[in-house]
């Protein structure tokens, strides 16, 4: 299977709990319509606190995600996301995309938490409630396939290193180029490059051996 094929696995089985979690509220599958991140960030960049409340709404979700992947705190991570989109918010002048940077400083500022609290971070799967949604179909049997896919997609990445997890997730789930992910993980993009490639190679298998390719 090709890692093309191997990444949409992976991004339909990262959304499966939170797709449940909005269907047992009755909700649906938020969309971002309306202007895109690039021109709402320019937007922002010029003064506009509308189009930054826009990119808050988007992204703070996937924030708290993963800083609840290192502090393990759902109210830390909170506290954590808010206090970095507050940063970025005050600086404007960051390099990178708008998520990139979001995403950079709240990794910063767990790990520091972290190192306040005497405590080291071990990675967790990369999954989390507000990652990307599912796609499927629905219905009992889907369903059930789906749960299947997940549990076993979950139990591959555990077993992943933590750096080739996070660098993984990171690309795969949140849609950011090697360059990006390596301005959140303070690393090369070729050294991201091969760290993803690594994982997706692990992960596929892993996931073959469980029957699951």
């Amino acid at each position: 299977m090709s890692p093309q094929t191997l990444a949409t696995t992976l991004e339909r089985a990262v959304g499966a709990r939170a797709t449940r979690r909005r269907a047992r509220a009755g909700g649906r599958r938020e969309t971002h319509l309306g202007p895109s991140d690039e021109s709402l960030e320019v937007a922002w960049r010029k003064g506009s606190r509308e189009a930054f409340a826009e990119l808050f709404r988007r992204h703070y979700p996937g924030a708290v995600s993963y800083a609840r992947a290192f502090l393990r705190d759902g109210a830390a991570a909170e506290d954590i996301a808010q206090q970095a989109f507050l940063n970025v918010f005050q600086r404007k002048r960051g390099r990178g995309r708008f998520l990139s940077l979001v995403y950079t400083v709240t990794r910063n500022l767990a790990l520091n938490e972290l190192r306040r609290q005497g405590r080291r971070y071990v990675a967790r799967s990369g999954l989390g409630e507000a990652d990307p949604p599912l796609l499927g179909r629905p219905g009992p049997v889907g369903e059930l396939i789906r749960t299947e896919e997940e549990r076993g997609l979950e139990e591959a990445l555990a077993a992943l290193p933590a750096d080739l997890r996070e660098a993984l997730c990171l690309k795969e789930t949140r849609g950011m180029t090697y360059a990006e992910v390596g301005q959140v993980m303070s690393l090369h993009p070729d050294a991201v490059r091969r760290r993803v490639a690594k994982a997706l190679d692990l992960l596929r298998r892993s996931l073959k051996s469980r029957s699951l390719l």
